[in-house]
């Protein structure tokens, strides 16, 4: 019962992010700054969405294939498809300068320039957490990767299903490590892409893409971890529980179960936040290089 609920459970978050970010980005129009020129802004757009579009596609692709065995993996599968098309975007950015006269900027970029270090821990710190919750399922979980058994104190054997084993752990395992190796790509490629050509784009547009992008991939990211970590601990908080009978209840099974479904609240509410961030972020004009263009 607890595997079955996870596809309403990110309905949920899905509809919840999409309302607040609409919201939030109604409140704000009209005191929002222009957006620097970018006649490539569109075409980018277009691309990161489309190629989320594609994510989704697998993902549904994935569920009629394996089944249940997909519930953990569709959230970071369809993610990683609009982390694609970011980087993709970034590839189109416009070239750098050609010919007898080049300028090149003596601006030192870092990851630091366009987003707080604390949020790149936190992409990683959510990726790193669901990972850990996966593995640990699968290893406490039966042989058969779906189900979990303990020694309850009357002598008894208490056992539980769906348990998110390796047989649901294995598939989203293998999508939140594609998610990653995408987001740690991109993130190096918005840094270390050269400035393009100043007749092409501008150093201010160039600048305000660059902090845009790291903070949709941030977002896009932290929900990659966030919103399997939120269904592992929500249904091991559920089969813990319920799994030993009350002769035979463990005392460690019920605070676990409460710690558990609080991580997992935590989780899908963060998961709900970065989503609705991801959804509203814009390039303003508020963006601006630190320095200029150089010969």
């Amino acid at each position: 019962m607890a595997i079955r609920l996870i596809p309403f459970l990110v309905f949920l978050v899905a509809i919840a992010a999409v309302g607040i970010a609409a919201a939030d980005r109604f409140r704000s129009r009209k005191t929002s700054p222009p957006a620097a020129p970018d006649p490539s802004r569109g075409r980018r757009r277009i691309v990161r969405w489309g190629f989320g579009l594609i994510g989704i596609i697998l993902a549904v692709a994935s569920a009629f294939s394996l089944g249940q065995r997909a519930i953990f993996l569709i959230a970071p599968l369809a993610i990683s498809g609009y982390v694609a098309g970011l980087l993709l975007g970034e590839l189109m950015m416009p070239s750098t300068p050609s010919g007898t006269v080049r300028r090149v900027s003596l601006d030192r970029r870092s990851f630091e320039r366009y987003v707080q270090t604390r949020w790149i821990w936190v992409w990683r710190a959510a990726a790193g957490a669901a990972a850990v919750a996966v593995v640990a399922a699968g290893l406490a979980g039966g042989t058969d990767g779906r189900s979990l058994t303990l020694a309850c104190t009357d002598g008894s054997m208490g056992g539980a299903s769906p348990w998110p084993g390796w047989s649901y752990g294995g598939p989203a395992l293998t999508a939140l490590i594609l998610g990653a190796l995408l987001v740690e790509l991109s993130m190096r490629r918005i840094v270390e892409r050269a400035r393009p050509d100043s007749d092409l784009l501008s150093a201010t547009a160039d600048e305000a893409s660059r902090r845009a992008s790291m903070r949709r991939l941030l977002a896009a990211g932290v929900a990659i971890g966030l919103v399997p970590l939120a269904g592992v601990s929500l249904s091991a908080a559920i089969i813990f529980g319920s799994i030993c009978s009350p002769p035979g209840t463990l005392a460690w099974t019920g605070p676990l179960a409460v710690t558990l479904a609080i991580l997992g609240f935590a989780a899908g509410l963060g998961a709900i936040a970065s989503l609705a961030s991801l959804i509203r972020i814009a390039e303003t004009a508020r963006s601006f290089p630190p320095g200029g263009l150089h010969a």
